[in-house]
């Protein structure tokens, strides 16, 4: 792995941090039943869109692979990090696959995960962090006071790099069949992103909000519902429409943003530059990304 530049066409802003916050369980139907005008773009600076989640072919998806997916930029399988495992995803043929903290790590960015354990496999898995606020140490991953006042912490612990962040608590109240806990955690989610926003430079942090899949108040379950997906910066001016992605899309987002290379096998577009460009959103994906995938 080369510490070599991306070059990108047209001005794009200096990103410092990216953060991507993972709000386990929001889906789009939850989304909208809580009030989110933060997430929502509707204070005017972000690129707004919907993610497919699901694991393509084999329907509704499971945390550890959905994180997975998100950090390596393409289907993978993942373990639940816990005693026996750090959560490294691996791709289908049994190798190891590299991730976006694995390439921030070899460029000297620094990469660090507050909150629910199973955030952390989108950077590589627990055992390759830099910095570590997790369900393990005592983090409580519902709690929003305490996750604010943990990634603040870790955010003032170096200057470029990769936090990762996982608010649990829409999905804990979907399980529990609470309609009402699910719009409360909503609520709780967007006053959590307002202080993220409060907290960084909004001229060189990248905020991405997404979401592992949707969790069902109804029924208890997981399901296959597109997640709400947004991307908030200073460089963004208005509310742009990012159409619809899939969450393997943010790991070339989040290299791209930083100016790091793409690893081999990383498909999908990258969507800051997509809403940077004013370009109207394709339907579609990266041709290759659909052949390797819908075939």
């Amino acid at each position: 792995m080369t510490k070599e530049k991306l070059v990108l066409p047209g001005k794009r802003p200096e990103i410092d941090q990216v953060i991507l916050l993972v709000i386990d369980g929001m889906d789009t139907i939850n989304f909208t039943l809580g009030k989110a005008e933060v997430m929502s773009g509707l204070h005017g600076r972000a690129a707004v869109g919907i993610a497919r989640t699901e694991i393509i072919g084999a329907g509704t998806t499971i945390t550890p692979t959905a994180h997975g997916m998100m950090g390596a930029g393409r289907n993978v399988t993942a373990d639940r990090p816990g005693p026996d495992t750090d959560g490294r995803p691996y791709t289908y043929d049994g190798t190891i696959a590299v991730t976006v903290g694995d390439v921030a790590r070899a460029n000297g960015f620094v990469t660090g995960a507050v909150g629910k354990d199973e955030v952390a496999i989108a950077l590589g898995g627990t055992g390759n962090l830099d910095i570590s606020r997790l369900q393990k140490e005592g983090i409580d991953s519902t709690d929003e006071v305490q996750l604010i006042i943990e990634v603040r912490q870790v955010l003032s612990q170096f200057e470029k790099g990769i936090l990762a962040v996982n608010f649990n608590a829409v999905d804990i109240a979907g399980h529990h069949r609470n309609v009402l806990g699910v719009i409360k955690a909503i609520e709780r989610a967007d006053r959590l992103v307002q202080q993220l926003i409060e907290a960084v430079d909004p001229e060189r942090n990248l905020l991405i909000i997404a979401a592992d899949h949707g969790t069902d108040p109804i029924t208890g379950n997981h399901n296959t519902s597109p997640t709400p997906l947004s991307l908030i910066t200073g460089a963004i001016s208005g509310r742009h429409n990012l159409g619809i992605a899939h969450n393997m899309e943010i790991a070339p987002t989040i290299l791209g943003a930083l100016g790091l290379v793409r690893p081999e096998g990383m498909l999908g577009r990258d969507l800051l530059d997509l809403a940077l460009s004013g370009r109207i959103p394709r339907t579609n994906y990266d041709p290759r990304f659909y052949e390797e995938y819908h075939d």
